[in-house]
């Protein structure tokens, strides 16, 4: 057996040989595995159901932020509202950090990682109460928004990188609350399943229908718009090029698949005109990634290829021999990281 002082040694020097490996590798995260569970501090705050909003937070010893805006559409109409889970109307419960691949990534990154549940039903946009059944219930998605960005507002006014990462209704809640971000420094963008390009907005493309019924959604979804949207939503708050260069946004990493049904473009004959007019956005802001999701089975959270950053078995999943996990990890060090397979 080991003398005392011998196993003393040994132990000393295989915990230095670990930490030597952390600093080397550039991880420096805390080990944890599951978020905390923080209320939000403004009282008003609240889910559909009423109850006050929660998020998700894993702290780290960083100056290093990610925010993850959670997806899941809207309650537009009413009808709709009624079937929506439960889930989706009530505050967050308890999570692990690997239930969200990209925060799960961030996080052994270093960086401290908010994940904002989605409780409101608004795409983020809503500070208002609906009649629905007769019952009042609160809209209140951006009033939680930034109730959180108040509550880490120290933290975020000291950070040397901040990336905020929406997927779906989380990238329209980016653009509805992209006001609440000015004040930080070295803010980028991961829009998720979410991108009008000027070729979707083209005349040439065909729009669904609910593009034509703004004077429905609208008031339904948000009462009033959000100031910075100046009456005009289309003008102002797509989620496009023009939105970003209005609000200062220099980087951003686009995710937008032929195949996504939330992708204006669906025929074949346009996919060239497409992939050009993304490409551009895409060298643009210096991050991108599109790919025929059918062709390549990236099924995403609705197929064919929308919503890419919660599930890992979508998330690094590689396509063309790359993952959009390592596209991003890419794109984070400041490479500039287009991928784009047809």
């Amino acid at each position: 057996m080991l003398e005392a002082n011998s196993v003393v040694r040994l132990m000393k020097k295989l915990l230095g040989i670990v930490v030597l490996g952390l600093l080397l590798s550039g991880n420096t995260y805390t080990e944890a595995k599951n978020f905390d569970l923080k209320e939000v501090s403004d009282k008003n705050a609240v889910c559909n159901n009423g109850k006050l909003a929660t998020y998700h937070f894993a702290k780290n010893d960083s100056d290093k932020w990610l925010i993850q805006l959670e997806g899941g559409g809207s309650g537009w109409p009413a009808k709709f509202f009624k079937d929506r889970d439960p889930y989706l109307k009530s505050p967050a419960k308890k999570r692990k950090i690997s239930d969200s691949a990209i925060a799960n990534q961030f996080y052994k990154l270093g960086y401290n990682v908010i994940w904002i549940h989605y409780c409101s039903s608004d795409l983020y946009g809503g500070n208002h109460m609906n009649l629905i059944d007769g019952k009042q219930v609160p809209f209140k998605g951006r009033l939680i928004f930034k109730s959180i960005i108040n509550d880490n507002n120290k933290e975020l006014s000291e950070a040397k990188d901040i990336i905020v990462a929406g997927t779906s209704a989380g990238t329209f809640g980016i653009i509805f609350n992209i006001i609440h971000l000015k004040p930080f420094n070295n803010v980028r963008l991961i829009l998720d399943g979410v991108w009008r390009d000027d070729y979707q907005k083209s005349a040439e493309v065909k729009k669904p229908d609910w593009f034509y019924q703004t004077d429905d959604w609208v008031p339904y979804l948000f009462d009033k718009m959000p100031d910075h949207c100046e009456g005009d939503f289309y003008k102002n708050c797509w989620v496009d090029r023009n939105a970003l260069n209005k609000h200062g946004i220099k980087k951003a990493f686009i995710i937008m698949n032929y195949g996504d049904p939330y992708n204006f473009v669906n025929a074949d004959s346009q996919k060239e005109k497409f992939i050009s007019s993304f490409k551009s956005d895409a060298l643009y802001f210096g991050g991108g990634f599109s790919v025929d999701a059918k062709k390549f089975k990236l099924e995403g959270a609705v197929k064919w290829g929308h919503g890419l950053l919660t599930r890992s078995k979508w998330y690094k999943k590689k396509v063309g021999g790359e993952s959009l996990s390592t596209l991003i990890n890419k794109w984070v060090r400041g490479e500039k990281v287009i991928h784009i397979r047809y």
